[in-house]
Parts: C-alpha cells; sequence; structure tokens
C-alpha cells in the first residue's frame, strides 16, 4: 500500500495536480519515502520549482536536507532549487530548516550558493546569504566569487561582497576572481558561448540579449538539433570590467 502511495504521489508531482498531492498526503503517502529509483517526492518538486507542492511535502514532515538518488535526479532539494533559481522553493525549504551550507553528493560537491553563484541567480544568492550561509564556502579551490566573477554577473558579486566574501582567497592556480574577472574583460561572450556549446556547422541556434539594470547585458545562446527539435541553452554576463574594479576596490580598501 505505501508503495503504491509513493507511485501515485511522485506521479502527482510530475504532473503538478497541488489537490491531488494534498489528497495523497492525506491519505498517507509518505512525503519523504524515495520511490524504486530513488527519487526523493521533495527533490522532484523543488528541481522543477513547485513551490505550492514543496511547501504542502514539508508541512506534511518532509525532510529538507534528504539528498534524492535518483538517476537524473540525484542531489539535495535546495541545491536543485538554487541551481534553476526557483526562488520561492528556496525560501520554503529554508524556513523549514534546510541547512545553506550542506554539500550535495554526501558533502563532497558544490554548496547551494556556489550554484546559485554559477548560475548569476541574484535573488537566490541573497535569500541563502540572509539565512547566513557561508559566502566562502566553494568547491575544488573556486569559491561562490569567484563563479560569479568568471560568469560576469555583478548584481552577485555585490551580494556576495555585501555579505562578507573575501577577495583575497585564491584558487588552485593563485588566481583571486579579480584576476579571472580581469582577465575575461572584453572578451566575446556569444563566441565562447558557441564555444562552450560545441555548436556544430549545421546547428540550429539563437542568441538573445537583455539589458540588465547595472547596465550589463544576460548573453543566451539556445542549440537546438538541425531538425529543430530538442534545445539546451548556455548564459553568461558581460559584467566584468565593472566586476574587476569593484574587486579591486576591495581588495585596496
Amino acid at each position: 500500500m505505501a508503495e503504491a502511495l509513493t507511485g501515485r504521489l511522485i506521479t502527482a508531482i510530475y504532473s503538478d495536480r497541488v489537490r491531488r498531492v494534498g489528497a495523497l498526503l492525506r491519505q498517507g503517502a509518505s512525503p519523504s519515502a524515495p520511490d524504486a529509483g530513488g527519487e526523493t517526492p521533495l527533490y522532484l518538486a523543488a528541481v522543477s520549482g513547485k513551490t505550492d507542492i514543496v511547501r504542502l511535502l514539508l508541512e506534511a514532515g518532509a525532510t529538507p536536507d534528504a539528498e534524492s538518488r535518483g538517476e537524473g535526479t540525484a542531489g539535495l532539494p535546495l541545491c536543485a532549487a538554487a541551481c534553476w533559481d526557483h526562488s520561492g522553493v528556496v525560501h520554503e525549504l529554508l524556513a523549514h530548516g534546510a541547512d545553506p551550507d550542506r554539500r550535495e553528493d554526501d558533502g563532497t560537491s558544490h554548496t547551494p550558493l556556489m550554484w546559485a553563484a554559477t548560475g548569476g541567480h541574484q535573488r537566490t544568492a541573497e535569500l541563502l546569504l540572509e539565512a547566513h550561509a557561508d559566502p566562502d564556502a566553494g568547491c575544488g579551490g573556486r569559491t561562490p566569487l569567484m563563479a560569479a566573477a568568471e560568469r560576469g554577473s555583478i548584481a552577485v558579486v555585490r551580494a556576495l561582497l555585501r555579505h562578507g566574501a573575501d577577495p583575497h582567497r585564491t584558487d588552485e592556480q593563485g588566481r583571486t576572481a579579480w584576476d579571472t574577472a580581469r582577465e575575461r574583460c572584453g572578451n566575446d561572450i556569444e563566441g565562447e558561448l558557441r564555444e562552450r556549446a560545441g555548436v556544430a556547422q549545421d546547428a540550429r541556434y539563437e542568441v538573445r540579449r537583455s539589458a540588465r539594470a547595472e547596465g550589463t547585458e544576460l548573453v543566451e545562446l539556445t542549440v537546438s538539433s538541425p531538425d529543430g527539435t530538442g534545445g539546451a541553452t548556455w548564459q553568461g554576463e558581460t559584467g566584468h570590467a565593472l566586476i574587476a574594479a569593484l574587486l579591486r576596490e576591495n581588495m585596496q580598501g
């Protein structure tokens, strides 16, 4: 019976059926139990940005820091939400006790803040920092400040510095976030995204540019297969010069 309820709950979450999720929880479906593939209800709802369902699961007792082991859906709910900038989900998880510094892969990989900084997600980064996430907790020698500087996200860099991120920290090559930003000043972001995406000669792709409040741009490259199906998006920002100046000022202050 419990296994059947778990399967129905997972199906309802996939379908974004909020009332159905609530009914299944009232019938006794576990808000935390993974299905046969290791996929947990909370992770699935978090990575999909389903804030109302996340709230229902947490109120029913779902463990906010339980790591999902499902194939393709492995990780922590808070990291998943931070990676995709689902700020409403991030808020709910933090309000229900999720650890803002807990790392994925059994403590060996990214923190939620590292995911937010890498993606240039200002609002999510702010929520995590306000919840006292460690602004310098990185991975493999890289800090969130370095990740935001590499992306060119001046808004995230400013948020990290406001919350005490150390601009003097160095990576395994001895480079600071300032070094990274300075080296990328004036780079062709669109060309870099095409290279990262491995755009084939016959691939179809679209480039969109949108203005940021700071006077910078968000550059998005979306690549589709030759027949127009499928698609993946790569992003970068053009705030490297502003970031280099800001970090230099903070390092000298």
